[in-house]
């Protein structure tokens, strides 16, 4: 073999022996970061007698957090949702706990993972999506319909009687219920027309 094949081989040998080298040092490194974006800890939990240690992962997610209202009388649910960023399960329990607490509501853990974090609560009412349009003392008066026997005051409007059809002053005098926003909106134009 001649000097310049010896020194290819050599040359070769070297170039993939570095190769290797680099790629395993790559894969412990990356594995090395892998390990420290979830990194568990023993956080002491202080108790009078005796010091428990419990396993915390400190592995940070994007969580769909969601807030289930369902309503019994008319059995509808309402939701809400967000999503929180950059957060730990154990950590996003926590703060809602304490803003449940604070607001003094009850909610139940319906589902919880790394992706969700599902509240529900039953109410014994209808939602608020349930009105009365009536007409009293020269206003149309609009309630929220709470249940069978409680209303609450939704938003008054001052309209004159004489620019209301007789046919939809009978039904103003007596209430119109609407199951929607939509349903609300077409009747107050239909007044208003």
């Amino acid at each position: 073999m001649s000097s310049k094949t010896k020194y290819r081989v050599i040359i070769a040998s070297a170039t993939v022996f570095l190769l290797v080298v680099g790629v395993a040092i790559g894969l412990v490194v990356s594995m090395k970061n892998d390990n420290d974006s979830y990194m568990v800890k023993e956080e002491p939990i202080i108790d009078d007698e005796v010091n428990i240690y419990q396993t915390v992962s400190t592995k940070t997610y994007d969580i769909e957090l969601i807030y289930i209202d369902y309503y019994k009388l008319c059995d509808e649910s309402i939701e809400t949702k967000e999503t929180v960023y950059g957060t730990t399960l154990d950590k996003l329990k926590d703060e809602e706990s304490k803003k449940q607490k604070e607001k003094n509501l009850e909610y139940t853990i319906e589902e919880e993972g790394n992706e969700r974090l599902v509240y529900k609560r039953v109410i014994n009412s209808n939602c608020p999506n349930h009105f009365n349009v009536k007409l009293e003392e020269g206003k149309v008066n609009i309630y929220n319909i709470v249940d069978d026997s409680v209303s609450t005051l939704y938003k008054s409007i001052d309209v004159s009687e004489e620019l209301i059809r007789p046919e939809l002053i009978e039904e103003l005098n007596e209430g119109i219920r609407a199951d929607s926003l939509v349903d609300l909106n077409f009747i107050i134009e239909d007044i208003e027309s």
